[in-house]
């Protein structure tokens, strides 16, 4: 095998041509030669001396074995290396933190020197430990403001402008001005800004945008925050320019940088201003050696093919141009399986045929997962829409389908935190961010609150110090919550006594809650954590996984499962969907890929456009009929797109 490995030591990009043959030689080799290339590939990669490289690394191509890799290679040939590694999966976070401690090659002062974290995650021990900064300082143990509660505060920064339009000052374009870390220089702007960052410091709590620029300035104000020498950056296709800002602060003095992105998995343009030209651009530097992860270890060969062939259709000039090819060649391996649906109950109905027809493998996967022996979901069921109202009544299926098979390890409900909230500021009356969540509980109402934040601030005072009987009232109030959480009453009577002083719209959801994790002192900050902890996940629409999963296209990404169901592909639910998303989504699959059409979805009338760019040859069309659930075989799109004009011919003449 006389192939090149996949390192350009000057830092100049891949020559087109040269990847083009490249790729050619590397798709002759036979499945043994592939791995045997893809080994030694990432082993040349992970051992080179240049102080910066940039790895361009496709969906399942092996990141984490050549991370694990190279942190190995730092601590043999650095006997003073502190590696951190940051992502915004936290799937690889939590996955790369256990092959570190299971591995017996490493010291033990080798894996306490290793971090792994997410980007946000990391922004907030920076920031704790500094307490904010010179000119926004914190008090100990700050709060994240999370995505339920952005606007609430937003809410209360307005509510000192009443004369200002909340459309045309709202918090997105706020937001977005802290995501790229360029703010309006207007009077109006400035003044928002002003009293945005003064009642983070009055609520001791932070968001997720303005963390990131937090920890920027606490690095520059403090050097020796920064405790690491060598850094591993995932997922640079995803950052804005704060976080771009913030990485090139923290490795502005690094013995030596790995950075790993692939811009034609860019997600998060809309959720916080990523943007694809800030991995594009560190591609045409020169100060980086370049790398690149060829092979698909993790889908079957026509999910691969089919993954590589609809984002090459899809590429533009300023991409990256890359080698993407299935490690494993077995051509008997299933086809995407590209189905046609009369309606959204005949599309449920082959989803819950599947799950029927699997149920053994899905019963496993659920008892590995509750133990901790498995990582990936047996099924994803990817959708465009958080809620899936494109598929009316039927949608309720899905959620039965999938409440089925969750695991134990679920984010507590609404109820819960809200109790815990009146607990929490029984046990520590002057948290201000807490108090104000608890009156947003008690329905004060938004001019009472403002009045209250404003004597509050004028007067350098908490609200527990002010002398008014709103706050009198709500002390007293989560007094007895305290009371009744902390007696030796049965769940039951808590409940029932709870229930007259709170609302609480679930008491069994409540009870299982209970039941999990009674609420007591000693818990407070283990509850908070995971709290925090959901709204980071929440921030990108990610969550835990169960055996079968629901979630959103953007909310896949890191993840992945033996099988994957696309649903809502038609001209209506997916018109938003970018075809970064869609690659996304079919990459998240392992053994088998299902698209699913159903006409009437939502007034959905034929499949997405993207049809156009799956290829024949990689690829099977079918009919599905609920009443005798069979799947009859098309004539490839011509088939497909003929299947679904009879239906709608027919619907019209009715």
């Amino acid at each position: 095998m006389n192939i090149r490995h996949l390192i350009n030591e000057d830092g100049t990009p891949f020559d087109s041509a040269e990847l083009k043959i490249l790729s050619q030689q590397l798709d002759q080799l036979n499945d043994k030669e592939r791995q045997t290339y893809r080994n030694l590939n990432t082993s040349n990669i992970a051992k080179h001396t240049a102080a910066k490289i940039l790895i361009v690394s496709g969906p399942g191509t092996g990141k984490s074995h050549l991370f694990l890799d190279k942190i190995k290679y730092w601590y043999q040939n650095h006997s003073q290396a502190s590696v951190l590694v940051t992502s915004f999966v936290r799937k690889l976070v939590a996955d790369l933190q256990s092959d570190i401690n299971n591995d017996k090659t490493l010291s033990d002062r080798q894996k306490n020197q290793t971090t792994v974290t997410t980007l946000h995650k990391f922004a907030r021990s920076i920031v704790e430990k500094s307490h904010g900064t010179f000119e926004w300082k914190f008090q100990p143990y700050f709060k994240i403001i999370g995505q339920s509660w952005k606007k609430n505060i937003w809410g209360d920064v307005l509510a000192f402008y009443h004369d200002l339009d909340a459309d045309v000052y709202a918090w997105e374009i706020f937001e977005e001005q802290l995501h790229n870390n360029a703010f309006n220089e207007s009077e109006e702007w400035k003044n928002l800004k002003q009293i945005y960052f003064e009642l983070c410091k009055f609520y001791n709590a932070a968001g997720f945008a303005d963390l990131i620029i937090r920890a920027n300035q606490a690095l520059k104000e403090k050097v020796s925050l920064n405790q690491n020498n060598f850094f591993i950056i995932d997922e640079y296709q995803d950052f804005n320019q704060a976080e771009e800002s913030l990485i090139h602060q923290l490795v502005s003095n690094a013995t030596s940088l790995l950075v790993v992105g692939d811009d034609d998995q860019v997600l998060y343009e809309k959720l916080k201003s990523g943007k694809a030209i800030l991995i594009q651009n560190l591609y045409k530097n020169k100060n980086y050696a370049k790398g690149m992860l060829p092979f698909c270890g993790r889908s079957d060969y026509h999910i691969a093919k089919s993954a590589a062939c609809f984002i090459q259709k899809h590429r533009n000039s300023e991409c990256i141009e890359k080698i993407y090819l299935p490690l494993d060649t077995n051509q008997n391996s299933l086809k995407i399986q590209i189905i046609a649906c009369a309606t959204p109950s005949t599309a449920v109905d082959y989803i819950e045929q599947f799950v029927l027809d699997k149920k053994s493998g899905i019963d496993e996967r659920k008892i590995k997962l509750s133990n901790r022996e498995a990582k990936d979901a047996f099924l994803l069921i990817l959708t465009p829409a958080k809620k899936v109202n494109f598929y009316g009544k039927a949608k309720e299926i899905i959620h039965q389908i999938v409440s089925e098979y969750q695991t134990e390890f679920r984010a507590f409900t609404e109820d819960y935190y809200n109790v815990l909230n009146y607990y929490v500021l029984a046990s520590n009356t002057r948290n201000n961010f807490t108090f104000r969540k608890v009156l947003f509980y008690e329905k004060v109402s938004e001019k009472q609150i403002h009045a209250l934040i404003v004597e509050a601030i004028q007067n350098n005072k908490n609200f527990y110090d002010l002398d008014s009987e709103i706050i009198k009232n709500i002390l007293v109030k989560c007094g007895s919550v305290k009371n009744i959480i902390d007696s030796n009453n049965s769940i039951d009577k808590m409940i029932e006594r709870l229930s007259e002083l709170v609302l609480i719209k679930s008491k069994e959801n409540f009870k299982n809650d209970i039941g999990r994790q009674r609420i007591n002192s000693a818990g407070i900050t283990k509850l908070e954590l995971e709290e925090e902890e959901e709204a980071e996940l929440e921030e990108v629409e990610v969550k835990k996984m169960g055996a079968v999963e629901l979630m959103t296209i953007v909310g896949s990404k890191g993840l992945s499962a033996d099988h994957v169901m696309i649903i809502g592909f038609d001209n209506v639910n997916m018109s938003w969907v970018t075809k970064n998303a869609f690659y996304v989504a079919m990459t998240r699959a392992r053994k088998s890929l299902h698209i699913l059409t159903a006409l009437k979805s939502g007034g959905a009338k034929q499949a997405h456009n993207f049809l156009e760019q799956l290829p024949d040859d990689h690829a099977e069309f079918y009919s599905y009929k609920k009443n005798d659930r069979t799947k009859n075989k098309l004539h490839g799109k011509w088939g497909f797109k003929s299947y679904l004009d009879n239906i709608n011919s027919v619907s019209r003449r009715r």
